[in-house]
This record gives C-alpha cells, sequence and structure tokens, in this order.
C-alpha cells in the first residue's frame, strides 16, 4: 500500500512539474510575441483618427481645440489622443483612448499670460485647426498625429505631423490665408 501510495506521489509530482513547465513555456512565448512597434505605427493602427478624437473631446468639453497629439502606451501598438482646449480662460486636456473612443483622465488648468497671448492670436485666425489639418493632407492622404497652433517666425500657423509609410510630413498652415508656408519629409523614427 506504502509502494502505490509512493508511486501516486511521484505520478502526481511528475505531472505538477510538467504543468508548471507548460506554464512557463506559454508565458514566455506570449511575452516574446508582444511586438514594440514605433509611435507611428501605433497611430496609423489606431481605430480612432485624430479627427475623431476631436469631434469626442468636444463634446466632453465645449471649448476651442488648440492642439491635439497621438500618445503611445508603452510601445505598444496602442494609445491615446491627448486634445487640448479652451473654455473660459480655462485649458482642458481630454485624453481619448485611440482604439474604444472612451475618455478619460481629464485635466484642467488656468491659462497663464503666455497661454492667453497665444490663444487671442489662435482666435484671430482665419481658419479653423480642422481646416488645417484637412490643407495639411490634402496632398498626402496619410494619418494625422498631431496638429496644433504656433507662432513659428512671427507668422500664425498650425503645426500639422502626418504619417504615411515610412515617411512623416510636417506641414505648416498659415492660419490666416490656409495656404501651406513650409512643409518637410523626415523618415519614420524607429524610437
Amino acid at each position: 500500500m506504502q509502494k502505490s501510495s509512493t508511486l501516486h506521489k511521484s505520478i502526481i509530482t511528475l505531472f505538477s512539474v510538467a504543468a508548471i513547465s507548460t506554464t512557463a513555456i506559454a508565458v514566455g512565448q506570449n511575452a516574446a510575441t508582444q511586438v514594440s512597434v514605433n509611435e507611428s505605427v501605433a497611430a496609423v493602427q489606431s481605430k480612432i483618427t485624430l479627427e475623431q478624437a476631436i469631434n469626442i473631446a468636444q463634446k466632453t468639453v465645449k471649448g476651442d481645440v488648440i492642439g491635439a497629439e497621438f500618445d503611445q502606451y508603452n510601445r505598444s501598438a496602442s494609445g491615446d489622443y491627448e486634445i487640448k482646449l479652451v473654455a473660459n480662460g480655462t485649458e482642458y486636456e481630454v485624453s481619448v483612448d485611440a482604439t474604444t473612443g472612451q475618455t478619460s483622465n481629464n485635466k484642467q488648468e488656468k491659462m497663464d499670460n503666455e497661454d492667453v497671448a497665444g490663444y487671442n492670436a489662435m482666435k484671430k485666425s482665419a481658419i479653423s485647426l480642422s481646416q488645417a489639418i484637412k490643407k495639411a493632407n490634402q496632398g498626402i492622404n496619410g494619418t494625422v498625429v498631431e496638429a496644433g497652433f504656433d507662432i513659428d517666425d512671427g507668422k500664425s500657423v498650425y503645426q500639422v505631423e502626418i504619417v504615411k509609410g515610412d515617411q512623416v510630413h510636417e506641414v505648416a498652415i498659415d492660419s490666416m490665408t490656409g495656404k501651406v508656408v513650409r512643409s518637410q519629409v523626415e523618415m519614420v523614427d524607429d524610437d
């Protein structure tokens, strides 16, 4: 009876070791299959576009959009869009999940004098950020990953970053005329 009990314990121990080994191998393989991607690739693979994220954020905070950008999660294929809006002298940042469109992490802070000056300059623009995005992407037809208002060499412009294939297009649109004032292309950075 004692021999069968020892045999029984040995078999159980053997199966336990086999199960633990199989689990360890499966976990190791799963970790190895999680591919690290760069931010441009993650943005292109998103289900929600920057333009859609802007619309979602404007439903959360009724205000003027001053900037928007894709923010990747730990080199994974997912991320969110950080949309900056201004309403009643306060700057809001609304995070929109690039896969689900859900909003989270809404932050707000009072604008300082420099922020107010930049916002007032943007309010004088003849075109909106959305119009600048459309104009910048007109001939490129890529994925917009960042857009915002800026004063560039004393000129009010919208800076728009667009990814297409292995290239990043950085386009500056004059906020008064809607014309492209600068456009440059770089290769997608692997970092």
